[in-house]
């Protein structure tokens, strides 16, 4: 047993009156109520009864928006290894409520993911026997990183990313904790060069090939381009204005942010008084409270599923309270701004400038993205995207593109260029999950051994 190990669950243990606590709190409060007792090791019935003749798979999304970056990498991985079982782990509702709209085609099951305590942990991975596991972005937990390994089973990061926030903090306070956690995990593959840098200093990773530079799935997420008349239809679902401009802010995280939102429509209406407004809150469960700024602001918002009488006069300003549906309603907008960027934020910041951008619409972001540097780098280099300081510099940045069509046509053209040019990363993603996946028996790395994964991926 590792000296690490005793020490970090010894300190989970003089800790535990605090964590009985803290899992109290999240239940009370609804957070993790939804799959109790899959996050207490006890795995769904559907997948605890499953044959175990067939090899397994385990992916690990923490919420919604990780569940959208791994659908095309299950996808290709399904085409590969169709002698596999793959099943699919999410921390949130969210999550799991998106894995349901979009990864069900792809996975064998579903369930929520474990705390990281020793014995649940160890139950889920004795039940599950995965030959390998992958976790999404920055997905790790030291109890089972330890059990799967102890379990022979293959771990490995994709679409990894450290944010500013999080390389600050475990510089200061990992240290050993954060190079045993990371001693556990056969290979890192990033986002970024940046994001590869901060994982090698923060695990001392210098074996070749262990840490490698990939890219960002979510280029090839699957966003159905609308055309004309599906756009005017998709309007009139809605109930909106057929030639009215149309500002979407999507991903919003606070009130804060909502009102300097509201702030910059405030002044755009001056000029552009026909201008629709959809606000998309990142939780659901915050749809309350941005229908009470928007009030607060002498707007009259509708709720998406709000049953509108068939002869009501469209609707300007409308709160989009539904889940998995943003990306496609982006279609309708002129411009979008996408939140979680204008503090206070959240896990340092950033939402998905993708979605917006697949349909060729310009996108506007707050200062503060540290969670998405890679997108935010690549969407500035091409101008089809801003970042924007204040409510003010939003009216300002709003204006002048609801001034200018042809500069809003121009964008179009670059950000689906800019798409196309990054897809394919899944595919990377997927071809080194099915290399691992085909080696057998499993045979720990160390640093004499040749890496499986060490080919041309390791660059910006």
């Amino acid at each position: 047993m590792s000296f690490a190990y005793t020490l970090y669950n010894s300190a989970l243990l003089a800790v535990s009156p605090l964590v009985g606590a803290y899992l109290a709190q999240r239940y009370f409060s609804g957070k993790s109520r939804p799959g109790w007792r899959e996050r207490w090791g006890h795995l769904p019935e559907a997948i605890k009864w499953m044959p175990d003749s067939r090899p397994r798979l385990w992916f690990h999304a923490v919420s919604a928006g990780e569940v959208v970056a791994a659908v095309p990498i299950l996808s290709e991985v399904r085409k590969r290894l169709p002698e596999f079982d793959i099943f699919l782990s999410v921390l949130t509702p969210a999550g799991h409520e998106m894995a349901q709209q979009q990864a069900t085609p792809y996975i064998d099951g579903l369930f929520y993911f474990p705390f990281d305590l020793p014995w649940v942990v160890k139950r889920v991975v004795r039940a599950l026997r995965p030959k390998v596991f992958v976790a999404l972005e920055s997905e790790m937990w030291p109890n089972l990183l330890y059990h799967l390994k102890k379990a022979g089973a293959f771990t490995l990061t994709v679409n990894g990313r450290i944010s500013d926030k999080n390389f600050r903090r475990s510089q200061k306070w990992g240290g050993a904790l954060q190079r045993w956690m990371l001693s556990n995990i056969d290979c890192l593959m990033m986002q970024s060069a940046m994001d590869a840098e901060r994982i090698r200093t923060l695990g001392n990773l210098r074996e070749p090939g262990r840490v490698t530079v990939v890219g960002n799935s979510k280029f090839d997420q699957e966003v159905h381009r609308l055309t004309g008349a599906e756009v005017q239809r998709l309007r009139r679902e809605l109930n909106l204005d057929l030639r009215s401009p149309i500002f979407i802010a999507g991903s919003t995280r606070s009130n804060e942010e909502e009102r300097e939102v509201l702030r910059a429509y405030e002044i755009v209406l001056e000029s552009f008084p026909n201008l629709s407004l959809i606000i998309a809150p990142r939780q659901l469960e915050r749809a309350s409270e941005t229908v009470a700024n928007m009030i607060s602001f002498g707007l009259n918002p509708v709720l998406r599923t709000q049953p509108q009488n068939v002869e009501s006069l469209p609707t300007q300003h409308l709160v989009l309270d539904t889940m998995g549906e943003l990306a496609n309603v982006y279609a309708v907008a002129d411009i979008a701004f996408v939140g979680n960027s204008f503090p206070p934020v959240v896990k340092g910041g950033g939402q998905n400038l993708l979605q917006p951008l697949a349909h060729g619409k310009p996108v506007l972001f707050g200062p503060l993205t540290s969670t998405i540097r890679s997108e935010v780098a690549l969407v500035t280099e091409a101008q089809v995207g801003q970042v924007v300081n204040t409510g003010e510099e939003l009216a300002e940045a709003l204006l002048n593109l609801l001034r200018k069509p042809l500069l809003r046509k121009e964008i179009e053209g670059h950000a689906l260029d800019l798409i196309s040019a990054n897809r394919g990363v899944s595919a990377k993603y997927a071809d080194a999950i099915t290399e691992v996946a085909h080696r057998a028996p499993y045979k720990r790395i160390t640093a004499n051994t040749p890496h499986p994964l060490s080919v041309e991926r390791d660059k910006p």
